[in-house]
């Protein structure tokens, strides 16, 4: 049935067609001829125009190209007007239109149905002129020759025509394909790279970003919105940024080939993560015409490949660089040395030195404690030197209680110097452990590198023998080696004692010439009664220019040691004196205030101390009365010299007080020779006084001494009220300290009488 049905719908277009020529013969339109006749002549042309028969010539069809099939029923309905009407041979230039109409559709098999059509066209217009149908108007030597020549151009040109048409559809059909499979691959690649953990990107020749893929999100946390048009290294950490720059540059200049760089890439959360950056140089490429980069997160591997590093060049107790790393830092300076000096031109260059340290006491500590605490210390030290040398120095552990610093960024042999001396003093410390506290030392030996040091090994062997230098002559000290081979030891305490008293005596010497540095400060003495102000203590403070506020238990000593103390008690003197001279103007004269100042026993056996005392208290515009000189019990050991002096300034009108009462060797026979006023009981007695009888007895038999003996009484250091009850309950009038006042600046005291000097008789405000 399905054949039946095909071949009806064949015949309904050719039997169409002969209805309508019918139709326009009956019309008159053809010349009247026999409608048979015309049904013959076009019969042939009829049947060209079925499916079957365009398939089994040209192997196309033009089922769905109704245009084309209009066309060529035009032709078909023409052909019998054109051969009845004589004018058949022309008919071959609408075949030729119509074959090239049809040859787009079916290519280059075109001109086989060509043929066939001419030479049945030939035929019915030969048969037509035969039959005497028609009339020949060209005659039939001209109507050959013509059918003849239109039917070669005919052939010729469709045959070469179609090829051509054929090769254009073919290349057609090729790049429709190659589209259609690049559409594929392009699928297939956003496919691969938009599901890849992995973050892709691409960036053009300035460096900036014309792709990146999703996963820059879903990894780093950044929308590709934010990253697409900006620079390349906007995600790079700032201190890799450089190194990248120049990954970059080598890729373009080394295009072949795969590159890869690890880098930081910052996450959108602050963090960063080390990733390996894969470059492919594809600026050339039409399609891409960028960079593309393969970021991949290694942070773990990387971390691993560090830890495996560090392991291999660190020690695994205190984490300091082993002997190893040591090593390659010595020759790294080393060689770093050599380049500054050759490129410096004569100009001096950063000295290398080496410190070797050997703790003093350690197996002591081991075997006492253990192992474990002596690891602890083992770690305490490491950190100990850790945080006492600069950034760019090495510190490294040898094994055992071995310890090195490579210095690098010294100016000379003093510089390595006052690291060991750092290194001891803070040694000489006591070391507070977990579980134990414990004390060591160390022996140093001290190498510089010189201009034949080639290798680090060098220096190591200088440093270890000045080591045992250090120990061979009493340990806890340094020994320098110097090029050349001269040992540089560690000056005794002694010397060093000496050095800094010398050095200390010059200084102060300057401050008393200049008045630089030094000043005088007054602590308040109260009446216990009633806390108002009786007096003060004149006290001498002194600002070193480098090592700042100095007690005077540090100056001192040497003051008297050297002689200074003599211009140093004139300088103080004459200023205390001065001062409370202008500050008895503003009080009343029934309050006058009373100066206290301290004489030293060196001062007492200097010829015209008398004098000197006098004239400067006179100068000042102070009367004798609110003058009072402190001596210490120490100058009462040579009676001889402090008798007559302290005599005469007696005499003169000034009191005299002995200060820090009960911590001499004072004879109570001198005591009741010598022309005193006051005890001033030691702070020391005080500190002591909780309520208890035992404290209590010796301030207590001080003030029974000083009334016996008619002195007045001073109790220094007082800090509690207690202390001042118990004082004021054993009889002292009078007390100092810090309960009532911290010593106080002629600033902060002349601001005080200004306002309220007029009314001392109550509890002062300090």
């Amino acid at each position: 049935m399905p054949t039946v049905r095909h071949a009806l719908r064949e015949l309904i277009e050719p039997a169409g067609l002969a209805v309508l020529i019918s139709v326009v013969n009956a019309l008159g339109w053809y010349g009247g001829h026999s409608t048979p006749v015309l049904l013959a002549v076009t019969a042939p042309v009829l049947l060209m125009s079925t499916t079957s028969v365009q398939l089994l010539l040209s192997g196309g069809d033009l089922t769905r190209r109704i245009p084309l099939r209009m066309f060529l029923h035009l032709v078909v309905c023409f052909t019998p007007a054109a051969f009845v009407t004589g004018w058949g041979p022309v008919m071959m230039i609408g075949v030729v239109v119509a074959a090239a109409l049809h040859m787009r559709w079916s290519g280059a098999g075109v001109w086989r149905i060509a043929v066939v059509y001419a030479f049945l066209v030939a035929g019915l217009g030969l048969g037509a002129l035969a039959s005497g149908l028609v009339t020949d108007y060209f005659g039939r030597p001209n109507s050959f020759v013509l059918c003849g020549l239109m039917l070669l151009v005919n052939v010729l040109v469709l045959r070469s025509y179609g090829e051509v048409l054929e090769h254009l559809e073919h290349a057609e059909a090729e790049m429709v394909a190659s589209r259609a499979a690049a559409r594929r691959s392009e699928s297939w690649f956003r496919a691969i790279v938009q599901n890849t953990s992995d973050v892709i990107s691409v960036i053009d020749s300035a460096r900036l970003v014309t792709y990146v893929s999703e996963a820059v999100e879903q990894q780093l946390g950044h929308r590709p919105a934010d990253i697409l048009g900006g620079p390349a290294d906007a995600i790079v950490d700032p201190a890799d940024r450089a190194a990248f720059a120049a990954f970059l540059d080598e890729v373009v200049r080394l295009p072949v080939g795969d590159h890869r760089a690890e880098l930081r890439l910052w996450y959108a959360d602050g963090t960063q993560r080390w990733h390996e950056a894969t470059a492919h140089d594809l600026l050339d490429d039409s399609e891409i015409a960028g960079i593309v980069l393969h970021y991949r997160d290694v942070h773990e591997r990387r971390a691993y490949h560090d830890l495996l590093a560090f392991d291999a060049s660190h020690d695994s107790l205190t984490g300091l660089a082993n002997r190893a790393e040591l090593n390659r830092a010595l020759d790294e300076a080393l060689l770093l040395r050599a380049a500054s000096k050759a490129a410096a031109a004569g100009e001096p260059v950063p000295a290398v030195a080496v410190l070797l340290i050997d703790l003093d006491g350690f197996k002591p500590v081991n075997d006492t404690y253990g192992h474990e605490v002596g690891d602890a210390l083992l770690v305490s030290v490491a950190r100990l030197l850790e945080r006492n040398v600069l950034g760019v120095d090495t510190v490294a552990r040898l094994g055992g209680d071995e310890f090195v610093v490579l210095l690098s960024g010294i100016a000379d042999e003093q510089g390595a110097i006052a690291v060991a001396e750092r290194v001891l003093g803070l040694l000489r410390a006591p070391l507070r452990l977990p579980s134990a506290e414990v004390r060591i030392g160390a022996s140093i030996g001290i190498a510089l590198a010189s201009e034949e040091t080639l290798h680090g090994v060098e220096l190591l062997r200088l440093a270890d023998h000045a080591m045992y230098q250090a120990k061979r002559q009493g340990r806890h000290r340094w020994v320098c080696h110097r090029p050349g081979g001269e040992y540089v030891e560690e000056p005794s305490e002694a010397d060093i004692a000496a050095s800094n008293a010398a050095a200390l005596e010059r200084d102060l010497r300057v401050a008393l010439t200049t008045g630089r540095g030094l000043s005088v400060v007054y602590q308040p003495i109260v009446l216990l009664e009633d806390r108002s102000l009786w007096g003060f203590e004149a006290l001498v403070r002194w600002t070193h220019p480098t090592r700042g506020p100095m007690s005077p238990a540090e100056f001192v000593p040497v003051a008297e040691r050297t002689g200074v103390i003599h211009e140093l008690g004139r300088w103080v003197l004459d200023t205390a004196c001065r001062q409370v001279a202008l500050w008895q103007q503003w009080v009343p004269e029934d309050q006058r205030l009373s100066l206290s100042v301290n004489l030293s026993a060196r001062d007492l056996d200097q010829p015209g101390i008398t004098d000197v005392v006098l004239q400067t208290m006179t100068a000042a515009g102070l009367d004798a009365e609110n003058l009072v000189i402190e001596v210490t019990e120490s100058a009462l050991v040579d009676p001889e010299l402090a008798i007559p002096a302290l005599g005469r300034l007696s005499a003169a009108g000034i009191r005299i007080a002995i200060d820090d009462f009960g911590t001499g060797y004072s004879s109570l026979q001198y005591l009741t020779q010598m022309p005193v006023d006051i005890l001033k009981l030691d702070r020391s007695f005080v500190s002591r006084l909780n309520g208890t009888p035992q404290y209590a007895a010796i301030a207590e038999a001080v003030v029974r001494l000083s009334q016996t003996l008619r002195f007045s009484t001073v109790a220094e250091g007082v800090e509690t009220e207690a202390q001042a009850a118990e004082l004021a309950a054993l009889g002292y009038r009078k007390g100092q300290g810090y309960l009532f006042s911290k010593p106080l600046t002629a600033d902060e005291i002349g601001g005080f009488l200004q306002v309220e000097g007029r009314e001392l008789r109550r509890e002062i405000p300090w």
